[in-house]
């Protein structure tokens, strides 16, 4: 059977199908902006533990969400990874940085992604405020 979605050949353990990059894409930032989501949850559960000094039963499994968002993050770390190698092999696209950048704020992120270097951190951070 022949999948619309990914143009490619359909499987039940996806071996041997293709998937088009701005669905691949699509499907990543899916997944991302539901594990932002999760990560606000796990904030506001050590705000309110900042705030309070207690950790209820509830609090406790916000905070135990952590390794799950942990692994989901490391494999679409693997996949970006892997798109990387695809794209070294093939006629890689390229993208403009202003589309690339649009809306990240982070300004290690834009370096990173600018410059291809992360900005040394130091261990002085000054003060600051927890959420």
């Amino acid at each position: 059977m022949i999948s619309k979605e990914t143009g490619g050949q359909a499987t039940a353990e996806g071996e041997g199908t293709t998937i088009q990059a701005a669905v691949l894409m699509q499907r990543l930032v899916a997944i991302l902006d539901d594990v932002c989501g999760r990560l606000s949850d796990v904030q506001g559960a050590v705000s309110d533990y900042v705030g309070t000094g207690q950790l209820d039963h509830a609090g406790m499994e916000r905070l135990q969400s952590l390794d799950a968002l942990t692994q989901e993050v490391e494999a679409v770390r693997a996949v970006l990874a892997r798109v990387e190698e695809a794209s070294m092999r093939e006629d890689s696209p390229h993208y403009g940085m202003g589309a690339i950048l649009a809306g990240v704020k982070l300004s290690q992120i834009r370096d990173m992604l600018c410059h291809g270097r992360v900005l040394e951190r130091g261990d002085e951070h000054g003060d600051f405020t927890l959420f």
